[in-house]
């Protein structure tokens, strides 16, 4: 008997390195293995394939796609939680091949349910993931997180923010929209993921949805790499026993648990050894190599009818899947979108009046001029950081932004506030704060009259002494570890012009979720911005592409702005895997008005940067 690894060119690099365990488990048994890719190969006699549904099926040209007699020549892998599309997805195709096999039991319990005779073939000892050795070696980071982005683990992990304030993280988040490949820039596989693993002292296991479904793959790799897992509690952990080869907690206490532990190294260490040795002595990929080889030997025995050996098409017709179309360049014009259309524009026509009004009050046309007041060691200081905030009407929340700047562990920056003409007690509350924390050194610049958020940033940029300047909105905040993470990402890449981190989203219930976890992409801004104006940035290359724009239809949008016009001229950057800030999100925000309508806005941005055109 052959086996053939049937694969998609488009499918996710992880099955490929499931696939190629597998393979090196049967050429360790005596089998021949051969590869067939975007196809299955012509059927022959003494050869079986080995294939994953939910990968290659939709990422292939229905032409492509198994024949009757193919599949019954062929052994399905099933991998996906039951309840998900992924798995109804495997399980059609399962039941039509000549054998099937499971990595989880529950799979298997679930396939059995619908009729479907699988095999479990649990993940063992794989020596190709084994970067660690189990020798000791240094773990610069703490906890670590590799998994597609869902609302449901944005929550989880953005409750470790304050939990990781002091430790050292490496968040690595992905779109679950396209199929990951090796050469993504962002998207850990091979050789850098398992190095990663072996870097870490811990791994967070969420999982994508309530069922809670042990991700046996995830587990393994950071098992065989000493990174010790502590994850939501799961069925089908067996044969692992909870709190001596991982740590389980419930969804809700996950931040909590893991802090504990954190602050346990030896706790870890045992863990740690306990369960890679469980792994190499115990689960051998023998075990299971020998149960997939009965399910290859049911598939190679499985009658093909009247079907003549070597009948079958094996071209190749790969169909890679793509982002889908961008919202603002589909069909608009429904009397909903007029609507929003004419409400925004509408409010957007009384701010200004109300502007103008309120400048004809305070002296007719000609602005009067702005003041300023040096405070703290600003004479003394030579920042390298300027850390802009910008001001109007935030009294409530302006002392929590500041106060979290002092708190910095960073030391060599410098605070610039541009009260934006507020007609509340913020500057008050400015002048106040910054008082109380004599160390800061500090710029507060008053604008004679209201001129709004980009014209505020503008001048905040032009008067910062430093070579990078961190803008940071009055109703949001940052961890004391903020800026030095980010300084020294740009220290680490000078081609790069800015440097943005992971941030949690709060409201008074807490954190709720996460913002500008994707890495760098300009060609993924023609989709809509994912990067937030809590950057850090090289001052210079602001100023060459003309600072922050005050377009009107732009309102709300001036940072997704600034990143269009960086890329359109060349500029990059970096993301930091870490949680670094605090977004406070509410109904009353800029953004809430901002997105009553977007059209006016997409319009302005693809008259102006060639980056977000189709």
């Amino acid at each position: 008997m052959r086996v053939c690894i049937v694969s998609a060119s488009g499918q996710n690099v992880f099955f490929e390195e499931m696939l190629e365990a597998f393979a090196e488990g049967l050429v360790a048994k005596g089998i021949e293995v051969e590869h067939s890719v975007d196809c299955f190969p012509r059927l022959e006699s003494d050869l079986v394939s080995l294939f994953v549904p939910h990968e290659f099926m939709p990422l292939v040209h229905p032409a492509a796609h198994p024949t009757d007699a193919q599949m019954l020549r062929s052994v399905a892998i099933c991998t996906e939680q039951p309840g998900t599309s992924w798995f109804d997805g495997s399980s059609a195709v399962a039941g039509k091949c000549g054998a099937a096999v499971d990595i989880n039991a529950l799979g298997v319990e679930a396939l059995a349910r619908m009729g479907i005779r699988a095999r479990l073939v649990p993940l063992g000892y794989i020596p190709g993931w084994d970067h660690w050795g189990g020798d000791d070696r240094e773990r610069p980071v703490d906890v670590t997180f590799m998994g597609t982005v869902t609302e449901r683990r944005e929550r989880a992990l953005a409750r470790c923010g304050a939990v990781l304030r002091t430790r050292r993280a490496a968040l690595h988040l992905y779109e679950p929209l396209v199929p990951h490949h090796a050469d993504h820039n962002y998207f850990l596989s091979g050789a850098r993921k398992w190095d990663a693993l072996a870097s870490a002292h811990t791994i967070l296991n969420i999982h994508r949805g309530e069922l809670a479904y042990m991700e046996w793959q995830r587990v393994l790799g950071a098992v065989l790499n000493g990174c010790v897992v502590v994850t939501e509690h799961s069925y089908g952990y067996a044969p692992f026993v909870p709190n001596e080869h991982f740590v389980s907690a419930g969804y809700d206490d996950l931040h909590l648990v893991l802090g504990t532990l954190l602050d346990d190294p030896g706790r870890i260490e045992a863990i740690r050894r306990a369960a890679y040795r469980y792994v190499r002595e115990e689960m051998p990929m023998s075990a299971s190599i020998d149960s997939l080889i009965e399910a290859l030997e049911d598939a190679a025995s499985s009658p093909t009818g009247n079907v003549h050996v070597g009948s079958s098409s094996s071209i190749p017709r790969p169909r890679h899947a793509e982002m889908p179309t961008p919202l603002h360049l589909k069909r608009r014009g429904t009397q909903a979108e007029v609507m929003r259309m004419a409400l925004k524009h509408l409010t957007m026509e009384t701010k200004a009046l109300r502007r103008e009004v309120t400048a004809l009050r305070e002296g007719g046309t000609i602005d009067p001029p702005d003041t300023e007041r040096i405070v703290g060691p600003y004479d003394r200081l030579r920042p390298r950081v300027s850390v802009v905030v910008t001001v109007y009407n935030y009294a409530d929340f302006v002392a929590e932004a500041l106060a979290s700047v002092a708190q910095s562990d960073y030391e060599l920056y410098e605070v610039v506030v541009v009260d934006d003409h507020s007609t509340d007690p913020s500057l008050d509350a400015v002048q106040r704060t910054i008082d109380e924390h004599p160390w800061v050194a500090a710029r507060i610049v008053v604008h004679g009259r209201n001129r709004g958020l980009a014209a505020a940033r503008n001048t905040g940029v032009r008067a910062a002494r430093g070579e990078y300047v961190f803008i940071l909105d009055a109703d949001n905040a940052i961890y004391p570890h903020a800026l030095q993470r980010l300084t020294d990402a740009l220290d680490r890449d000078p081609d790069k012009s800015f440097a943005y981190g992971i941030i949690e989203k709060f409201s008074h219930d807490g954190p709720v979720g996460l913002m500008s976890f994707l890495g760098w992409d300009p060609q993924r801004l023609r989709w809509g911005n994912y990067i937030d104006a809590m950057t850090m940035l090289r001052r210079q290359a602001v100023l060459d592409v003309g600072g922050y724009t005050s377009e009107p239809d732009l309102y709300g949008w001036e940072d997704f702005a600034l990143w269009c016009a960086l890329a359109s001229a060349g500029h990059s950057g970096v993301l930091v895997e870490e949680i670094l800030a605090r977004y406070r999100v509410g109904p009353f925000s800029m953004i809430s008005v901002t997105n009553i309508d977007t059209s006016a806005a997409w319009a302005a941005l693809m008259r102006r940067y060639d980056v977000v055109r189709p």
